[in-house]
């Protein structure tokens, strides 16, 4: 099981993601509750390797508050027995955290893809809203992209199937360097990426995706970078989709993203995710200061 220091790393630090997702509160009252328990358990297992679900604490801003349901960790297997092929395990403690209780779900998905098993339809309404139905349904598969857990697409499969089965992987690593230009009230920095692979093979169909946390505007993209703050609630974020295979040890120039922060910022603070088709997703804190060549 997690440690309390990693826990209070990962509420302090980092945001829902494909192995990570933080709940308010974990009610299992209804049928419909329960349905979407075991969504939100497979989705995260189906992201391969080890996963947690959080709770206590605020979805969005990450702010504690403690649990106001108490669950047993007999229960909630109990919850998802016979609905996921192959079984899932799952371990649960109950910790306190800051003068809050939290609860915390490890979910180890170790064999994905798991599959919906429910004989054929399971579900009904929701505590919160008794007036909204949910349900899952027998040999779905669910996965969990970004912070969201949606139904597999085939390119999803064929990414579990490729973890399972290549025993060796790529290993992405993102530098950069950065160049910045001084204007009234606000820096221009010119940030360019690099991708060094320092697994064992190629590095294919790469992707990575940057959210700027506290920088003001996204200037322009160099090359195959994308702006995308328009689909992430308008905050500076950019995404790459890197078709030539990433070899090893070469340092790969990636082009480059032109922002502007505020003069009196010391460093650029940004939250990464990067994958490939043969490498498991790699999401963190990513820093750029803004202390190298100078124009």
């Amino acid at each position: 099981m997690i440690s309390e220091s990693e826990i209070k790393r990962l509420i302090e630090e980092v945001e829902e993601g494909p192995t990570l997702d933080y709940k308010q509160d974990l009610v299992l009252e209804t049928e419909g509750d329960k349905a979407q328990f075991v969504k939100d358990v497979i989705s995260l297992a189906n992201s391969g390797g080890t996963a947690h679900i959080i709770t206590g604490v605020e979805d969005g801003t990450r702010k504690l508050v403690g649990i106001k349901t108490h669950h047993g960790a007999e229960q909630l297997s109990q919850t998802l027995k016979d609905k996921s092929d192959p079984p899932l395990r799952i371990e649960y403690v109950e910790k306190k955290i800051m003068g809050h209780t939290i609860g915390v779900i490890e979910i180890v998905g170790e064999n994905p893809p798991y599959i919906v098993a429910v004989p054929d339809r399971y579900g009904g309404s929701l505590s919160s809203d008794p007036q909204k139905l949910f349900h899952i349904e027998r040999g779905t598969i669910f996965v969990r992209n970004y912070n969201m857990n949606e139904g597999a697409r085939r390119a999803d499969l064929d990414r579990m199937y490729q973890v399972k089965y290549v025993t060796l992987q790529a290993d992405l690593q993102l530098s950069h360097e950065i160049t910045i230009k001084h204007l009234d009230d606000l820096i221009e920095a010119d940030i360019s990426f690099f991708l060094t692979n320092l697994g064992e093979v190629l590095a294919t169909d790469t992707y990575v995706w940057i959210r700027f946390n506290n920088v003001k505007e996204i200037l322009r993209c160099k090359g195959s970078w994308k702006d995308i703050s328009n689909v992430n609630e308008n905050i500076p974020t950019v995404q790459l989709i890197y078709s030539a295979p990433v070899v090893r040890p070469v340092r790969m120039p990636c082009n480059a993203v032109v922002v502007k922060v505020d003069k009196d910022v010391q460093q650029i603070e940004a939250y990464v995710i990067m994958g490939a088709t043969n490498m498991r997703s790699r999401e963190g804190s990513y820093v750029i200061p803004l202390q190298e060549k100078e124009t």
